[in-house]
Order: structure tokens, then sequence, then C-alpha cells
């Protein structure tokens, strides 16, 4: 669960931002993601800080309700969510983002290990969220299937990932 948090934030992240639609809006980046801190909560559940390196040469905003599903072979493995964080303008900082998980009901910690052990194949993503800019103006942004294999192949290879309609 650990690595899957690791991995799929910053490109949903990268998503949400980039969908906005504005041209320096496209040059916003998640430089870097790491760990500050895993706190399993029982066997069903988990506690994580995420550091975020953005680097943001547009507006300010703000990203709220974070929440989805992910999914393995179509079936509701883990659900996931945080509420969210607020990124400064024309700046490159380190944010925290606390976020929750828990897998979802019939899926045994074994059954998590077993199908992490086989890499990304077969996971999907559902993600909501509220992108609001400063002045409280926003948007709720829908990604659904999103593949997350492929958006790991992007991410490793340099390539921003590729913009969903809404």
């Amino acid at each position: 669960m650990k690595k899957i948090i690791t991995r799929l934030l910053p490109l949903v992240l990268a998503c949400l931002v980039t969908a906005a639609g504005c041209s320096k809006v496209k040059d916003i980046k998640i430089n870097s993601c790491g760990l500050e801190s895993f706190t399993p909560k029982g066997l069903r559940a988990a506690k994580a800080v995420l550091a975020l390196e953005i680097d943001n040469p547009a507006f300010a905003f703000g990203i709220q309700n974070l929440d989805g599903v992910i999914k393995y072979k179509g079936e509701d493995f883990i659900f996931f969510k945080s509420d969210g964080v607020d990124v400064a303008r024309k700046s490159v900082r380190v944010y925290d983002l606390p976020c929750e998980a828990s897998l979802a009901e019939g899926v045994s910690i074994t059954r998590l290990l077993s199908v992490l052990s086989g890499g990304t194949e077969g996971l999907t993503a559902d993600i909501n969220a509220k992108v609001l800019l400063k002045k409280g103006v926003g948007k709720t942004l829908r990604f659904k299937d999103l593949n997350i294999q492929e958006l790991m192949k992007e991410s490793k290879a340099g390539k921003e990932p590729e913009q969903k309609k809404i």
C-alpha cells in the first residue's frame, strides 16, 4: 500500500493541476515525492504523510477533498483520501500531504501483498478532487480508470502524464 501511495499521488496531482487549462499551469511540476511518515491503523488501513516538492510558476491554488479508489482488474481494492494542500504562487516548495488509505471490503492483507508483488499490472484508479483558485473559484475534477502502470511508465520516461478529459 505504501508503494502505491508514494507512486500514484504525485502523478494524480500532476494530472489535476495540468487539467486546469492555463499556459503556465502546464509548467507546474512535481519534482519529488517522499514518504515522511507511514502509520498502519490495524491490518486494513494506514495513515501517511507525503512530502511533495512542487514547482509552481503559476497562480496560487488549492487541491481539496482528494479521494478515490484503486481498482485491481475492475474490483475495488484500496480507498484513499486526503484533505488536500494549498500551493503558493510562483514558488518551489515542499508540501506535506497527509492522506489515509484503507482496504476495500473483502480484500485481505495477504491478497494485497500478493497483488503488489506482481507490480502495477491490472491496477487502475478513479480520482475526484476539487481544485480551487485563491479567490474561491474552483472545479471538481474526476478521472476514471487511470491506468497506473501507464502513468508510472510516462513518469519514469520523463514525460508529462496524459491529460484526461473531464
